[in-house]
């Protein structure tokens, strides 16, 4: 039967590649993209226009937001702390690029107009997003804090360890 510590350092693992899986895949949502449709761009992608645009529910979701932060409660190890600061990383440049996309194409009206014939996202609804796509990245920067605080926790652990070790006089 395989030890506690060895089954935490799996499972933190698997919640770390689980979140990385969920960054690509609404990378590739995003830039990729679903269709040839020539009114098809970056910016309506990220807003979520078409049927198939489903980068924002991919990215913006529990997922990859929480699973960093649990793997590194689980197994604060330094291995596993670093793979959570990355992908919290690549979260919020990811997060922030497609936020500001998003917010970039709803308040344009005039491209809108232009690629496809009306305006589908007008500003108040392109704030709403921003704001709710504000709150996600503001939680992904918790669980940057979180790690960051694993980091001690593991530290004071050890000095208990030590002083439990250590001869008594």
């Amino acid at each position: 039967m395989p030890s506690t510590h060895r089954t935490r350092t799996i499972v933190a693992a698997i919640l770390i590649a689980c979140a990385a899986v969920f960054i690509a895949v609404a990378l590739s949502q995003w830039i990729v993209g679903a269709g040839l449709d020539p009114r098809d761009d970056y910016g309506s992608r990220a807003a979520g226009i078409g049927f198939a645009d489903t980068a924002r529910q991919t990215l913006f979701s529990v997922v990859p937001v929480a699973a960093p932060a649990l793997a590194a409660w689980l197994r604060p190890g330094r291995v596993i702390r670093r793979c959570a600061q990355i992908v919290y990383g690549c979260y919020l440049v990811t997060g922030v690029l497609l936020a500001l996309s998003a917010a970039m194409y709803g308040y344009d009206d005039a491209t809108q107009l232009a690629s496809q014939g009306e305006v589908w996202i007008d500003t108040r609804a392109a704030t709403e997003r921003l704001l709710l796509d504000g709150v996600w990245l503001v939680l992904a920067g918790v669980g940057v804090v979180f790690v960051q605080w694993s980091r001690v926790r593991e530290q004071f652990s050890m000095l208990l360890m030590e002083d439990e070790e250590s001869p008594k006089e």
